[in-house]
């Protein structure tokens, strides 16, 4: 009977290392068969093309972060996940239309809880090249901290 069952032992060992030779080889395969990824030119605030926006999310739920411009349009730069760090552009056509304000809001519906709250805006910047904005966004949305660095 001990003999019986080392022997069934051995073959569910057996078994299981055909697996797990089997799935090592298909994952092997897969890894070489992968086309390589080209390389994406990299903008920063050296970039003439716009302005960084960084991005520190540390409120209860996604935002949205908008430009205004000198004549009160609004303009989506991106969202950012609750959590996260992200860094946004503001293209260099909007940036160079005089002041610009940023906005954030929280990116809920109206229904929930956080859904009419009132976002938060900077003063009317007046970015230059190479001009950076962080901005460290709080549990409290007052309580944000916005840095500009100038470049």
């Amino acid at each position: 009977m001990l003999g019986r069952a080392r022997g069934l032992a051995t073959t569910h060992v057996m078994m299981m290392m055909k697996g797990i030779c089997r799935v090592a080889l298909v994952m092997g395969m897969v890894a070489f068969s992968a086309a390589s990824a080209e390389a994406v030119q990299v903008k920063g605030s050296w970039d003439d093309a716009g302005h960084e926006v960084r991005v520190v999310n540390n409120y209860q739920s996604p935002v949205r972060v908008y430009v205004q411009d000198v004549n009160g349009r609004m303009h989506l730069i991106g969202r950012v996940a609750r959590g996260q760090f992200k860094v946004l552009e503001v293209s260099a056509e909007i940036a160079d239309m005089d002041d610009v304000r940023l906005k954030v809001y929280p990116n809920e519906p109206v229904w929930s809880l956080v859904g009419n709250t009132t976002g938060i805006k900077t003063k009317e910047l007046s970015l230059q090249e190479g001009d950076a904005v962080t901005m460290w966004l709080e549990t409290d949305l007052t309580q944000s901290m916005i840095e500009v660095q100038q470049g």
